[in-house]
């Protein structure tokens, strides 16, 4: 059957509705949505779609594949990241915490997301490999040679990403390790971990309380010590 001319045929003329707004920021704003709000395994290139309210080779024009929408999500979520160059103003140990804070926090806001691009490779564009920029500067003003700047960034960035999936696992701002830690230590045979029992005894169960932002404050604060007696210029 012929049917060139008719009206509707082909993809010419008004598109659908959705279609006339649709863009790039807007797919990936509603792919962001999705993921916070329900997880990874539920954004699918058709109930993107859905959501949109346009056909879903639409979404095929501004983003060709699901891991190009994940890439854009990431790109999206780290091109907020931007810290200004304190300059002199600071210390580098504090323009260092400054840096590690802000990747933390833009991970934390999405933590769904950051599972994503912590385990895939494919979601870190060029938007988010530049946000190191931060760790370098500050590395660079210690005096760190090139080798040791990119050594102490790989563990500090490695530290944050190890840290975000314990706190993305928990998902609360604080856990208890007592009572069940208290429990597996009196348990221990006499004489097994005296150091760890001795400690552990000593905190209670108030003490076994953690915090994720005290926690993160203290590692950070650990490292950066490490850097500067191990590293810094005199």
């Amino acid at each position: 059957m012929v049917t060139a001319g008719k009206p509707g045929a082909g993809r010419s003329g008004r598109p659908r509705s959705g279609e006339e707004r649709l863009s790039r920021g807007a797919i990936l704003e509603a792919a962001l949505r999705i993921v916070d709000d329900e997880g990874i395994e539920a954004m699918t290139m058709r109930r993107l779609a859905s959501t949109l309210g346009v056909n879903p080779m639409s979404i095929y024009h501004h983003l060709p594949n699901k891991a190009a929408v994940f890439a854009g999500l990431a790109e999206l979520v780290f091109s907020q990241l931007d810290i200004a160059d304190a300059g002199d103003e600071l210390p580098w140990q504090e323009q260092l915490k400054n840096a590690a804070r802000a990747y933390r926090n833009a991970l934390r806001a999405h933590p769904n997301l950051a599972l994503q691009v912590l385990s895939d490779t494919s979601a870190v564009s060029e938007v988010v490999v530049a946000t190191v920029e931060p760790f370098y500067r500050a590395l660079e003003r210690a005096g760190l040679s090139p080798r040791q700047i990119f050594e102490a960034v790989n563990t500090l960035v490695d530290f944050i990403h190890g840290f975000m999936l314990g706190e993305a696992a928990v998902r609360a701002e604080t856990f208890d390790l007592a009572p069940d830690l208290l429990a597996r230590v009196n348990l221990l045979p006499p004489g097994k971990a005296p150091a760890l029992t001795r400690v552990v005894e000593a905190l209670g169960e108030d003490g076994l309380h953690y915090d994720f932002d005290t926690g993160f404050e203290t590692a950070l604060t650990l490292l950066t010590n490490g850097i500067t007696a191990t590293h810094s210029t005199p």
